[in-house]
């Protein structure tokens, strides 16, 4: 089981539905919610090697897997910084 399984179970999108297997960066970031900069937001975790989209054509995609692995990562990280 890896550690985006271990902590979370179910994903939801904020409107309640399930979130899709692979996501939109309009998707990924309303999931994430990074608000008005969502997608600049991405891209710069991008860059940073933080969080991997896939090119799928012209587009960007973002697999929910790797959206939770990154997530997990992040609260880790927070909680290791006793901010969590």
């Amino acid at each position: 089981m890896t550690l985006a399984e271990q902590t979370f179970s179910v994903a939801f999108m904020p409107d309640g539905r399930p979130a899709p297997a692979v996501m939109t960066a309009e998707e990924a970031a309303a999931f994430l919610r990074l608000g008005d900069k969502g997608e600049r937001c991405l891209k710069y975790y991008r860059d940073m090697g933080e969080l991997v989209g896939i090119r799928i054509g012209r587009r960007i995609r973002y697999p929910l897997d790797e959206v939770l692995k990154f997530l997990a990562e992040k609260v880790a990280k927070s909680r290791s910084n006793g901010n969590g």
